[in-house]
């Protein structure tokens, strides 16, 4: 009898060990089952939604950078229990709990913020009395203003998408005396403040202020692209004249001496003797840090002058005599004038574009660019391609008509796996 108990007891004991196996085994399904549920919802894509009509200032805002795209899947909601197509879903396969599996589908495509990288541009203005002379319908300072800060004024249009900086000069008790404005998007209210209505000085310091404005920007020679915090500036040098320096107004602190104070004052600052030997120095210096250089000129017979053709070759990058040399640009009107600072902006602008991600530079064509809602082949000469894990570029003619339009706007999608949103 006891060894038939024995027996039964440990049956009963097998029986309960098999149960509790079992019991186990379905605890590690449950798991399992709920881990693939919830995996793809955690990988969702973040992303942006582009308004209907993007306004400058919000395709690109403030910043280093500048840009703002539409959202793949933006629409997707789950209202009513509806999941929109473009949004990310596990599907079920078979009926869960009946021995069938749950494989998560792919995961929907992720669009990134596609930004410009923010041009720079820094004007240096002659403010000596001769810019009272006439151009065009007004005098050449009158122009010259509108041009940058009036109503359609290139600063005006552009302001939200280009950080401009401005440095009005001039010699009167002070040589050089400056007006100064560092650069920053939406900049068009501080440099109205800053630009008066009439020319302020008399003399032409022109090596002066460019060597002063040169100074203050960082040296790009030495700056490597992983330490590139912001592209690099350009200068445009508005002047109607030679520059005669600084030494005038040392002169002037003698006339005292003389009879003829007037007269002497007059010629010490206002008509000193020309001297290229500051403004050479001055681009010279800013060829070195790799910053361009470019002349408009605002009176005509200047861009005959041979030490004024080799400050703008300096300033271009090429050799001081070179020939053909570098352009001195010398619009006619106020519509050329316009038509001249608009391609010069659009020179500094890049067409590379920053990626709001990681991406798989050798996947990277899997992915879909568009500009202004117009498609880009990838690596087509006048469409697009990968640069890096964080940058594309446009190219070609999508690269001309990115550069003219400040306004245009991209769009990059990619497959999740492809890139990984910020």
């Amino acid at each position: 009898m006891s060894a038939v108990k024995k027996t039964l007891t440990l049956s009963n004991a097998g029986v309960s060990s098999d149960r509790w196996s079992r019991w186990r085994a379905m605890k590690r399904m449950a798991v399992i089952l709920v881990a693939v549920l919830s995996g793809c919802s955690d990988a969702a894509p973040t992303s942006s939604r582009r308004p209907a009509n993007p306004s400058a200032a919000a395709r690109y805002g403030t910043g280093n950078t500048a840009g703002a795209v539409g959202a793949a899947g933006s629409e997707s909601t789950h209202t009513n229990n509806t999941v929109s197509p473009n949004a990310p879903r596990t599907t079920l396969i078979g009926t869960a709990g009946k021995g069938q599996t749950v494989a998560p589908a792919p995961c929907a495509s992720a669009q990134v913020t596609a930004s410009r990288i923010t041009p720079i541009v820094h004007f240096v203005i002659d403010g000596s009395s001769s810019m009272n002379f006439r151009f065009g319908s007004g005098t050449r300072w009158s122009v010259l203003r509108d041009t940058l800060i009036g109503p359609t004024g290139v600063v005006t249009t552009l302001e939200s998408a280009v950080k401009f900086g401005m440095a009005i000069y001039s010699s009167n008790q002070q040589c050089p005396a400056m007006s100064a404005i560092a650069p920053s998007v939406t900049n068009l209210r501080a440099m109205t403040a800053a630009y008066p209505a009439v020319e302020p000085g008399v003399g032409t310091p022109t090596g002066e202020a460019l060597q002063k404005v040169i100074d203050e920007l960082p040296d790009f020679s030495v700056i490597g692209p992983d330490m590139m915090v912001e592209t690099i500036p350009i200068v445009i040098l508005a002047t109607d004249g030679e520059p005669n320096g600084c030494s005038g107004a040392a002169a002037a602190a003698l006339c005292d001496w003389v009879a003829d104070l007037a007269n002497c004052i007059a010629n010490a600052i206002g008509g000193g003797p020309v001297n290229y030997d500051t403004t050479l120095a001055a681009v010279r210096k800013a060829r070195d840090k790799k910053i361009p250089v470019w002349i408009v000129s605002l009176a005509d017979g200047l861009n005959a002058i041979p030490d004024l053709q080799k400050t703008a070759n300096i300033g271009a990058g090429l050799a001081e005599d070179a020939s053909p040399g570098a352009t001195i640009y010398s619009p006619q009107s106020a519509a050329e004038l316009t038509k001249t600072l608009s391609a010069l902006i659009g020179e500094a602008t890049s067409c590379d574009v920053e990626l709001a991600g990681t991406l798989d530079v050798n996947r990277a064509c899997e992915g879909t660019v568009e500009m202004n809602g117009s498609p880009l082949a990838c690596n087509d000469p006048n469409g697009w391609k990968p640069i890096d894990m964080n940058h594309i570029a446009v190219q070609g003619t999508a690269c001309e008509r990115f550069k003219s339009d400040l306004t245009a706007w991209l769009d990059a999608r990619f497959p999740c796996d492809v890139i990984v949103p910020q």
